[in-house]
């Protein structure tokens, strides 16, 4: 009866699992095809001066088409190479080829951050200036009405600016660009051991390596003093850590996880849904092969950042002596701005929450109610009129996630009055004459990881791999549905701009597998331990 349940039970997971690869398949699979149709038909940007409009332009599809012929045959030449290196030979090129990728991004971004002389502006502003006015004692950041009244969750990114400050001292903000850069080193390194424990293969780390030389999106991202590089550095060590925890079960690397995913909520509220793909990935992991210790991990990966979110809004809230607990802006506040049109951008970030807000005086229930009557107009306009529904969605979307330089240059441009850059400088001609070769090198760029995605979901989500491996790619899928619904900027896409890069070189190289072995050129199995090969002699 026993040995009949367990058999019921693994039968049920295993179904399970399957039925979790093949959505993700499908569905992974179609975003990405259409994705690559209009990143190869057309390109939005938003220029470094002027206002917050995204411009769609069409787009080379003979450039697009050629760059992405050179991405999958040098993917099959490093195939190549690969079987004519002795595995001591391939470990070396691999050691030398992400050595010279941090050596590039580390110099890159050091260069970027002393070259682009910027006063945080905006909501950086609000972050390093509130981490310093609260070491001095200010706090009418949290009165009523205030910005952390009003964005709450900015409260876990200032405390840890707070304890950078402390350090280095207030005001510094040039600390948090030195760590971007850091981090972005890290990062590349992080995708580079991802694709270790995904594949191990050669042709795939340097193609790797090669291709996130141009990732300048991240690049010009080392001067932005917020939390989205620390994130994306946060979520793909979560992703290590998880694979490598899956491939020999030790705690440690559960017990380095939880601070991670933590780290990751707490600097950026989006990587909830990073989270959420976790549970899902290493729910059914779990359930599949019954690891408590794993499915004590998601617990205490779900506790642990709002205990930390609670701890610190409790902790500023006490220093400052408030009379009444922060508030916050609604989540249906931003759900019913990413359903209007406003001056041809669709679903963009305008001022509507702060006005219904402020116009709610400052009561996030009333302001629930008011931006859930809008939430029904727009509804009830869209049921009437399918036509403009899905125009409105479908501009929303590409202007997010067909706009290769996604902002980096526009949140770069603006600069204090006396230190405009000089027009000898590369700061002053990359914003200027230098922008559209940096859009079409991006361009390309983007169009690649993009078909080279669909390759990913078609021949490397397979069944009976692990689904651990697919962590990124549902926590790609996710921030696709998610920009969907929540307000839009082409700034909220590029930590999984950053994630598609390990998993579409993947996608190639599974690609380049099977036209190996359509033409002959079939794999060398491996040879098992302990088993020796022999003739048998007549």
């Amino acid at each position: 009866m026993a040995q009949e349940k367990t058999k019921i039970y693994d039968r049920m997971t295993s179904g399970l699992a399957a039925a979790a690869g093949w959505t993700l398949k499908i569905v992974g699979g179609c975003i990405f095809v259409w994705l690559s149709w209009y990143a190869m038909r057309y390109t939005q940007y938003i220029p470094p001066y002027g206002d917050e409009f995204p411009a769609n332009v069409p787009d080379s599809v003979a450039r697009n088409l050629l760059a992405l012929a050179i991405a999958a045959g040098g993917i099959g030449l490093l195939f190549l190479l690969e079987k004519r290196l002795a595995p001591k030979a391939q470990e070396w090129v691999m050691r030398a080829a992400v050595t010279a990728l941090s050596l590039w991004m580390g110099g890159a971004g050091l260069y970027w951050i002393r070259e682009i002389d910027r006063v945080p502006v905006g909501d950086q502003a609000f972050i390093y200036g509130g981490a310093s006015y609260f070491i001095e004692g200010g706090y009418f950041f949290l009165e009523k009405g205030g910005y952390c009244d009003m964005w709450p969750q900015q409260l876990g990114l200032m405390a840890v600016v707070e304890a950078l400050f402390r350090l280095v001292g207030t005001y510094n903000y040039f600390a948090c660009q030195l760590i971007n850069v850091a981090l972005v080193v890290g990062i590349g390194i992080l995708g580079y051991l991802l694709i270790r424990r995904m594949t191990g293969h050669m042709a795939v780390v340097l193609g790797y390596c090669l291709c996130m030389v141009f990732c300048l999106p991240l690049i010009f991202y080392t001067g932005w003093v917020y939390g989205d590089v620390p994130s994306i550095f946060c979520i793909l060590l979560s992703a290590v850590l998880l694979l490598q925890y899956g491939k020999d079960g030790r705690i440690r690397y559960l017990a380095a996880l939880v601070p991670a995913v933590t780290m990751a909520v707490l600097v950026r509220e989006n990587s909830l849904i990073m989270l959420i793909a976790l549970c899902l990935c290493a729910g059914v992991y779990a359930l599949q092969r019954k690891d408590k210790k794993l499915l004590a991990a998601l617990v205490l990966c779900v506790a642990l950042p709002w205990a930390a979110y609670t701890g610190v809004t409790k902790m500023y809230e006490t220093r400052a002596g408030l009379a009444h607990p922060l508030g916050g802006i609604p989540a249906t506040s931003y759900l019913a701005m990413g359903m209007q049109e406003e001056n041809g951008k669709y679903g963009w970030f305008t001022e509507y929450c702060k006005k219904v807000y402020w116009e709610s005086d400052n009561d996030p229930e009333y302001a629930r109610w008011v931006s859930g009557i809008h939430i029904k107009e727009r509804l009830a306009y869209f049921r009437d009129n399918p036509a403009y529904a899905r125009a409105f969605y479908r501009e929303k979307l590409l202007s997010q996630w067909n706009q290769p330089l996604y902002q980096s240059l526009f949140f770069s441009a603006q600069y204090s009055e006396g230190k405009e850059p000089g027009p000898d400088s590369l700061d002053y001609k990359v914003h200027g004459q230098y922008f559209v070769q940096v859009l079409a090198c991006c361009d390309r760029m983007q169009f690649v990881l993009y078909a080279g995605m669909v390759c990913y979901f078609l021949f490397a989500v397979k069944k009976g791999d692990s689904i651990l491996k697919y962590l990124l790619a549902a926590t790609i899928l996710g921030g696709f549905f998610f920009s969907v619904i929540w307000e839009a900027k082409a700034r909220y896409i590029l930590p999984y701009y950053v994630m598609m890069y390990p998993l579409a070189v993947v996608g190639y190289w599974q690609l380049m597998r099977g036209v190996m072995r359509l033409f002959g050129r079939r794999e060398k199995k491996e040879q098992q331990d302990n088993v020796i090969p022999f003739r048998k002699v007549a």
